[in-house]
């Protein structure tokens, strides 16, 4: 990845804001799982939380890292919304992660929108730092009442896991798996992490249906 070469270094993290573009309740379930265990990290650890910020309050100021919930079919329409996101701290080297919520079959979407995401914050002098690709398809936000270690979730939660490390090392994906002896981490070229349910494909889908039919009741 460019971000060794950019300074892809460990740094504390302070201040963090986590934006869901658009604001969906998959997305805002993934942001909460992401929240919730770095919190839990961080107890066990006795270390610091870093205090999530509120851009959307006028006096919000600079943050040191923010992660970005997204759909892998980002349109104009969102990276419009992510460019004036990075643009308001453009330059400082911000740390950004990202979480993706792709369609289960195939992740070729969610691989354009990390590139898309990667150029922006180029472009604006952010550091790009990777993240996770959840190729769960819709209604992911039905397991929020399921065990975060069992079957449905542990996929995705270990993936979260490598993305929680990042974030409490103040580097990128890659970088923090390295760092914690992993060769490779699983990452690909443009440090994103992909995890996929552990069960095949129509088990999966009726299982969602399930959820989501119990959940609404």
């Amino acid at each position: 990845m460019e971000t060794t070469a950019r300074g892809d270094v460990p740094k504390t993290l302070q201040t963090i804001a986590y934006i869901s573009i658009p604001n969906s309740a998959d997305l805002e379930f993934l942001l909460w799982d992401l929240q919730d265990a770095i919190a839990a990290y961080a107890q066990l650890s006795g270390t610091a939380l870093p205090r999530p910020v509120d851009l959307g309050v006028d006096d919000a100021g600079a943050v040191d890292g923010i992660v970005l919930a997204v759909d892998d079919a980002l349109d104009d329409e969102a990276m419009i919304a992510v460019e004036q996101i990075l643009d308001r701290f453009g330059g400082t080297g911000t740390r950004v992660y990202a979480v993706i919520r792709a369609a289960q079959e195939g992740a070729e979407q969610a691989r354009g929108a990390a590139v898309r995401l990667h150029k922006a914050c180029e472009r604006q002098g952010q550091l790009w730092c990777g993240g996770v690709v959840i190729c769960a398809g819709s209604g992911i936000a039905a397991l929020r009442r399921s065990p975060r270690m069992g079957l449905l979730r542990r996929p995705f939660s270990e993936a979260m896991d490598k993305l929680v490390g990042a974030i409490r090392m103040g580097c990128s994906v890659e970088h923090a798996q390295k760092l914690g002896g992993a060769a490779t981490g699983g990452a690909d070229t443009d440090g994103m992490v992909r995890a996929e349910p552990a069960l095949p494909t129509p088990i999966w889908h009726a299982v969602m249906r399930r959820l989501a039919k119990h959940s609404n009741c």
